[in-house]
């Protein structure tokens, strides 16, 4: 999952920017996130230099909107920073603004991070979100799903997102790992007649793969349907019960039953015949 092209891709490009991109806010969204109550009015007027202040009440701004950073261009932020001028420094011109330094930026997030109680996502919180992420791939290893927990989470745990990349790198490893999990409790598992079962899926008997049976529902209720019902039925008996207890002592969540019972319908025979032996089994 390191390279570019092995990443998941788990969001639209449009949800990436809404989440990380920088804030475009209306003139209505303006009055709203950069006001400041009175604690953050004594912090910014506490500020010597009026450039340093005016990014602060900017930084202020785009975390209460996003709870994120940002590294900016003067150019980018221009309506912003023009808008902070007119409110609370007027007699100030824009020409005032300076861009500030990697240092004084720093400083400002520590200081707006202690404000609103909240941390970063320093290595310490990244071990517990693999944890946390590890937990949630058990109720389902659907990556939006894993994602948005995850986001969920670092939220009631008021801690600023890692950037988006690392965590389609964490979402991965941790889909891979849990799938690596069940399949060697699976071959724990296994006896050699389920396994002859499984095999025998992939088989085609009279012209169609027996796997194949699982993907028709009966055309109707006549007598040579019932009877082929029966028969598969008993075909299939031992199969489910092996896995009524196997899921069980897997730990999976029925959301994730239902997704891995989804794939019988995604994959053709053609490609799980070409899967791992485990993972086919799966």
């Amino acid at each position: 999952m390191a390279s570019d092209s092995r990443r998941l891709s788990i969001l639209t490009a449009q949800e990436i920017d809404d989440l990380y991109g920088l804030p475009r806010f209306t003139e209505d969204d303006r009055r709203l996130y950069f006001d400041l109550s009175p604690t953050e009015r004594e912090l910014v007027d506490s500020v010597f230099t009026i450039s340093v202040a005016v990014h602060l009440v900017l930084q202020l701004g785009y975390f209460k909107a996003k709870r994120q950073f940002f590294i900016y261009e003067l150019d980018a932020v221009t309506e912003d920073l023009g808008h902070i001028l007119r409110r609370y420094f007027p007699a100030r011109a824009m020409a005032a603004i300076k861009a500030h330094s990697r240092s004084t930026r720093l400083e400002q997030q520590q200081v707006i991070l202690k404000l609103f109680g909240y941390r970063p996502c320093d290595t310490a919180a990244k071990e517990e979100l693999v944890l946390k992420a590890q937990r949630i791939a058990m109720l389902s290893t659907q990556p939006v799903f894993i994602l948005r927990e995850v986001f969920q989470y670092l939220t009631n745990q008021r801690i600023v997102a890692p950037g988006y990349t690392y965590l389609q790198d964490m979402v991965g490893r941790i889909v891979s790992g849990e799938r690596l999990r069940i399949t060697r409790l699976l071959g724990q598992a296994l006896t050699t007649a389920v396994e002859q079962q499984l095999e025998a899926l992939l088989q085609a008997d009279e012209g169609m793969y027996r796997i194949s049976i699982l993907k028709h529902e009966p055309k109707d209720f006549s007598y040579g349907e019932l009877r082929q019902e029966v028969g598969r039925r008993k075909f299939f008996q031992q199969l489910y019960e092996f896995g009524q207890t196997f899921l069980a002592s897997a730990g999976l969540s029925n959301e994730s039953v239902k997704y891995y019972a989804s794939l019988v319908q995604f994959y053709t025979v053609y490609k799980l015949q070409r899967m791992a032996v485990q993972t086919a089994r799966l």
